[in-house]
């Protein structure tokens, strides 16, 4: 029985959340050894080095056991493998680059050449990032289809039902 006349009784904007990472860290622990962890993604994450780096390092630390994102993400985050930029961004100082604007359609170019994501990442030699993480470490992916979509990628599932069936496959195992 709150008095209606309390200050800050309940999280805002300007509430900090140290405690609910210990507690997010508690279940991602938990969770890796025992549930299975889901990551939806967009590809902003794929346009910082330094969240890009962190996202494959729980990719390869066993904090992901299935990824549910599109288009996007996985090509903007193979852009930044082969060339180091996000939509002609460089992805550590996020400045233009020279032409950088057409990467994302050069790398697109390359993997459907390569025939699959798999084989780009070995015939780029492409050694980092987050659908290079889930490469190596198996973790599967599922990369929807849109309507905005330039390519897309191999693998993306361009049917909306069939792309939802296969993300509902992830998500009913999903315990974080």
């Amino acid at each position: 029985a709150a008095d209606k006349f309390t200050f800050r009784t309940r999280g805002t904007r300007e509430t900090p959340f140290s405690r609910s990472y210990d507690d997010l860290y508690k279940v991602l622990r938990h969770d890796r050894e025992h549930g299975h962890i889901v990551w939806v993604l967009g590809p902003a994450v794929a346009f910082d080095k330094d969240s890009r780096d962190a996202m494959q390092g729980l990719i390869e630390n066993g904090y992901c056991h299935g990824l549910l994102a599109g288009n996007a993400l996985a090509t903007h985050d193979l852009e930044a493998a082969h060339f180091r930029t996000g939509l002609g961004q460089d992805i550590y100082s996020q400045q233009l680059q020279p032409l950088g604007h057409y990467n994302h359609l050069d790398l697109i170019n390359k993997v459907r050449r390569a025939g699959s994501i798999p084989q780009a990442i070995k015939d780029l030699q492409l050694k980092d990032g987050i659908i290079y993480a889930c490469e190596k470490k198996e973790v599967p992916y599922v990369l929807a289809g849109s309507i905005r979509d330039d390519g897309p990628l191999p693998e993306v599932i361009s049917d909306v039902y069939a792309a939802q069936d296969a993300m509902r496959f992830h998500a009913r195992k999903a315990t974080t």
